[in-house]
């Protein structure tokens, strides 16, 4: 799995832009599970946390099963799982990075491993990070990922990057989470061939891909046939277009300067976006990209 990561912080950028192709981990997989599928892989665990793998298994088998009564009893099987884990987990962290405790009782557990945020190690800060943001804490999230950023484990870092994003495969789509998107502005993500960016424009969120991402906000669907990018030490140009004769060019600037922004085409018609801008074509064209902003144009040739 190829991996590269772009984004409005420059450090995260100069971090995770570089890219770089991982393999699944069997120690690793408890979670990072979701982060795992999106490479369509069957997911093999090595720990002795056999109630955890029960638990993870029957989640999977529930988003992949049609029938209405097997449906009933595993929703029944995850409950008692649930309550299992929930009177002794082995490690809970992990049982926080896959929400398995109630709201109530988790905080005050984030809140203590918070506090010692300096004494964990990488895979701690992984599972933490993640956890946080499964509890609506996506700030404090980012806090601790800071921390992670600074570790030598590269591959921790792009798993724990993609997984914040809570990636869920189901039968005819991705669902993706975007309590971190408000805090980075833009997100820029190559993965084995395709693309998904993640804006958000006007306090909505935004969903733009070749996979089919569904968010709880706007979507864009668009083919990957043809693409040209380039990468500054400021930001990132991106022109993708289908054979359809729809494209989008993308310009995300992670600098604290703004980028001057020169078209050198004439889209017939189309809309343009930014954080704090949603128009037409035919209404502006802008001509700068504010620091760590970004413009997005959805054309038809």
């Amino acid at each position: 799995m190829y991996v590269a990561i772009f984004t409005s912080r420059q450090d995260y950028t100069l971090e995770l832009g570089t890219g770089i192709y991982l393999r699944p981990r069997c120690d690793y997989a408890l979670w990072f599970w979701n982060t795992y599928e999106l490479i369509n892989r069957e997911m093999e665990y090595c720990s002795d946390y056999e109630l955890m793998i029960r638990y993870l298994d029957t989640y999977r088998r529930l988003r992949w099963e049609k029938s209405v009564k097997t449906i009933a009893n595993l929703k029944s099987d995850l409950t008692k799982i649930r309550a299992e884990l929930r009177r002794g987990c082995f490690d809970e962290l992990i049982c926080l990075a896959n929400r398995i405790y109630e709201y109530n009782r988790a905080v005050n557990m984030l809140y203590g491993y918070y506090r010692r945020i300096h004494e964990l190690s990488p895979e701690d800060l992984s599972k933490l990070s993640i956890a946080l943001n499964r509890y609506n804490m996506p700030l404090m999230s980012l806090r601790v990922f800071n921390e992670l950023i600074r570790s030598s484990n590269d591959e921790l870092k792009y798993l724990t990057f993609l997984s914040l994003l809570n990636p869920v495969m189901w039968p005819s789509h991705i669902t993706m989470d975007t309590k971190i998107i408000p805090y980075l502005n833009w997100i820029l993500i190559y993965i084995n061939g395709h693309f998904v960016i993640l804006i958000i424009s006007l306090n909505r969120a935004y969903a733009i891909s070749d996979l089919n991402i569904n968010i709880n906000g706007g979507r864009v669907a668009l083919g990957n046939d043809y693409e040209i990018k380039s990468i500054m030490s400021t930001h990132i140009v991106t022109r993708i277009e289908s054979l359809d004769g729809h494209g989008l060019l993308f310009i995300g600037n992670w600098s604290d300067e703004a980028v001057d922004l020169n078209l050198d085409f004439r889209p017939r018609e189309g809309s343009i976006k930014g954080l704090s801008l949603d128009v037409n074509l035919s209404q502006l064209i802008p001509t700068i990209v504010p620091p760590h902003d970004y413009v997005s144009i959805k054309y038809s040739v």
